[in-house]
């Protein structure tokens, strides 16, 4: 018959110093991240590249998106050439006679052609949910209007992109509105 033998308790215990360094480890560490996040949270509100490619207007804002930037010996550069700085002027001047209630017009480029003269858009007030895009035409930026040919998807009506002669770089597909009663239905065409 095996014997039955009662377990050992052990008890580890640690010395007053050891419990010590260990606390006196754990709240610098804490220390360090802290002051590494507050310095980062500091560089990052006082960074003027931010500005410079997402400017304030009244209580909204202006965004060129990929178009505020150049590629650079494989690094992304902002770009302050008159040719951003014409587009958001134009940009500006849409969110500050957009009407919004809280003046917090949003006007951003969400693509653009290779040429740079045609833009697809995300506007609104407070966010930049609603779709438009803005030619360039006879040394002006122009917006085309109605601004309700695109469906609940951001989609294009194909008679808007084919009537402005929109690039399908920015509009690859456009869909055709089909309407059957209370039925509503959309053919969508890759351009």
């Amino acid at each position: 018959m095996a014997s039955k033998k009662k377990p050992t308790n052990f008890k580890a215990t640690k010395s007053k110093n050891e419990i010590m360094t260990a606390v006196l480890i754990g709240l610098v560490t804490a220390l360090i991240v802290i002051v590494i996040g507050v310095i980062l949270l500091h560089a990052n509100q006082t960074s003027d590249k931010t500005s410079q490619t997402a400017k304030k207007v009244d209580n909204g804002s202006v965004n060129l998106g990929s178009l505020g930037f150049r590629i650079e010996g494989g690094k992304a550069v902002i770009r302050n050439d008159s040719a951003t700085q014409e587009l958001r002027d134009f940009l500006k001047a849409e969110v500050k006679k957009s009407g919004c209630k809280d003046n917090n017009g949003v006007a951003a480029v969400i693509a653009h052609s290779q040429d740079e003269k045609q833009l697809l858009l995300g506007y609104g007030c407070g966010n930049s949910e609603a779709r438009m895009f803005a030619v360039k035409k006879d040394g002006g930026w122009k917006t085309i209007s109605p601004t309700n040919q695109f469906n609940l998807f951001n989609i294009p009506s194909c008679k808007m992109v084919d009537e402005n002669n929109i690039s399908n770089e920015i509009a690859p597909v456009c869909q055709n509105e089909k309407k059957v009663g209370d039925n509503l239905s959309y053919d969508y065409k890759i351009r």
